[in-house]
């Protein structure tokens, strides 16, 4: 928030403090045996799966995103916090590889491997095939075709240099260690500058931000590496799989539970059923369902078994600038029936239903509700809608048309205060009218913070 934001947060404290004097008490008992609407802790509504929603074969993760490849290949996705939706970044990919908080694909027909810009359809061609890639916090490395060599790339254009002979596969992590594996005794070597040779045979190896960890070539034991003493320490047992973040993960032989490995040899925690993929970066944690409809983000403390859905993308070609434009018309009317076209669309947004038109759905709740001392009152709906409609024109049609055109900003604030007082019309009498002056006070306070934002 801007100092003249601040200033005018400022002024809505005062603002309340008349409006609430005198009436406060006597509106908090009557608030207290008055039903004040739809409980917020409701349960969500059950994703909907099926033909809206796109099969997904994988996913990877990166930054605050994660992306899904769809099973037919023929399309590349991305949900992030800052868009809290899905939406398409890419046609045709054979696969998806991320690390270093970058994704990159591999192109389908030639092989090819192109970073993501961070911008829909912006990808750039970086290399040719390779057998394998793998990214640390600072660079990419792949293996040649021919298992010959492992080359990393030099940051220009698809200029790559030898860094190694002949490997089998790559391991990277947070930080910028390599690992690779030997193709014909499975020894596992650490390049940093040089190669090293950290260790023998393992069933698969995975690097977290402090250390590598390894699992035994019969799936029994998970192992830590110790550097120091060049030695490797059993810290879990058996396991079908690992891999790791800044955390390191397992899914158990069998059931294919996952578990989170807690620092300490043998301690480790469940923290999720079975699952189609699981993928990680940084505190990040997806999973993809079963089903391969849905994905869901880790909710929990790293002591439960939490998991908030994020959906699927939506399945079929993505509406044209017009059908988006009238979709978005159509949410941004003063007025019950697009009060309520916007609430359904939210509550199947929540509940996990794909989104076709690829809105973004983030909110902060106007950024000054908690600031505002208007708790007795559940705003936090109008609020999301003011978000939703502020973010998405400024995103479809640009700041200049935010601020002056008739169906922007100002519209949007007055669609705020509609949806405020919308909240007050079935109170008591005395609450109404608080409710009512409160509303008026915090739709003057976000309009005044947006003008001088």
């Amino acid at each position: 928030m801007s100092r003249n934001g601040r200033q005018a947060t400022q002024r809505a404290a005062a603002l309340f403090s008349r409006v609430h004097s005198g009436i406060r008490m006597l509106c908090l008992l009557l608030i207290g045996v008055i039903a004040l609407g739809v409980a917020a802790n409701a349960a969500p509504a059950k994703p909907r799966t099926g033909p809206t929603a796109v099969a997904m074969e994988d996913i990877v993760a990166a930054g605050d995103s994660v992306f899904a490849l769809a099973a037919n290949h023929q399309g590349v996705y991305e949900w992030s916090v800052h868009q809290n939706n899905w939406r398409k970044v890419k046609d045709a990919a054979q696969k998806l590889y991320a690390g270093g908080g970058k994704v990159y694909a591999i192109e389908q027909g030639t092989g090819d491997i192109t970073l993501y810009g961070g911008d829909p359809y912006q990808w750039t061609r970086i290399g040719g095939p390779g057998a394998a890639f793998a990214a640390t916090s600072k660079n990419l490395y792949g293996i040649s075709p021919d298992h010959s060599g492992v080359w990393k790339y030099s940051g220009r254009g698809d200029m790559w240099d030898k860094v190694g002979g002949p490997a089998e596969n790559l391991y990277a992590g947070p930080d910028d260690a390599l690992y690779a594996t030997n193709p014909d005794d499975k020894r596992i070597f650490r390049y940093d500058g040089t190669w090293t040779q950290v260790g023998g045979e393992g069933a698969t190896f995975a690097v977290t931000d402090n250390n590598l960890y390894g699992l035994t070539p019969d799936h029994k034991t998970v192992v830590e590496y110790d550097k120091k003493k060049n030695v490797w320490n059993p810290v879990g047992d058996s396991a079908k799989d690992i891999f790791a973040g800044t955390t390191l993960y397992k899914t158990t032989l069998g059931t294919e539970e996952l578990y989170k490995y807690n620092g300490h040899p043998y301690k480790w925690t469940r923290i999720s059923g079975k699952a189609a993929d699981f993928a990680t970066s940084g505190n990040h944690l997806y999973r993809l369902a079963l089903d391969k409809h849905s994905v869901h983000k880790y909710d929990g403390n790293g002591a439960n078994d939490k998991w908030a859905t994020i959906g699927a993308p939506a399945f079929g070609p993505a509406p044209s600038p017009e059908e988006k434009g009238a979709r978005f018309t159509n949410l941004n009317q003063l007025g019950d029936d697009s009060r309520k076209a916007w609430t359904t669309a939210r509550d199947e947004h929540v509940g996990g239903v794909p989104d076709p038109y690829e809105f973004r759905w983030s909110t902060n709740y106007c950024n000054y509700s908690r600031d505002v001392p208007f708790q007795e009152f559940d705003f936090k709906p109008a609020c999301a809608r003011h978000d939703f409609l502020s973010r998405n024109y400024r995103d479809m049609y640009g700041e200049n048309a935010f601020q002056n055109n008739s169906d922007g900003q100002k519209h949007i604030d007055k669609i705020l205060q509609d949806d405020m007082l919308d909240t007050c019309k079935d109170r008591a009498p005395v609450v109404k009218q608080l409710c009512e002056d409160t509303a008026v006070a915090y739709y003057e306070v976000v309009a005044l913070a947006s003008q001088l934002d």
